[in-house]
């Protein structure tokens, strides 16, 4: 084989790793322990469709707090149905612009698309019911290792 053949094979592979459709969110400072599953609303499970469909899809920095922001890229997101629930996780973390402790909040819908809030849990309003992560006939779309733990072995 050729050098060349080979770098071109090299290339490729790179290339192909590296744009992946894979991703995660990022959570920095203190996790905290409690996750909850929200079951959507028709209407909001239809604005959290529509919003993943946006190809013109900005950042936006003045939301308000507890508005959910899509953060898996459109691409992606554009092939799945509307969702009909998510499970949130939230970590506090000190904002050096803010100069204060923050709240973040990060969900995956049952579809596997993840979505971010900043400073406020989403509104219980979003959702026909929501439950904590554990109790009875609560699903958990986002799952951590810990979740299995039994111990030290």
């Amino acid at each position: 084989m050729s050098s060349r053949f080979v770098f071109s094979i090299m290339t490729l592979l790179m290339t192909l790793i590296s744009t992946s459709s894979a991703q995660a969110i990022t959570l920095r400072g203190e996790i905290q322990p409690d996750r909850y599953t929200y079951y959507l609303t028709d209407q909001y499970a239809q604005k959290l469709w529509a919003m993943n469909r946006d190809r013109n899809r900005t950042i936006r920095f003045n939301l308000p707090p507890g508005e959910l922001v899509a953060q898996t890229d459109v691409s992606f997101a554009y092939q799945h149905p509307a969702p009909t629930a998510i499970t949130c996780i939230s970590s506090i973390y000190y904002n050096q612009g803010a100069r204060a402790n923050w709240l973040k909040v990060a969900c995956i819908d049952n579809n596997g698309l993840e979505y971010s809030t900043h400073q406020k849990w989403p509104d219980t309003s979003i959702a026909e019911r929501v439950c904590k992560v554990g109790e009875a006939s609560c699903d958990a779309f986002l799952t951590m290792s810990s979740d299995n733990w039994s111990g030290p072995q």
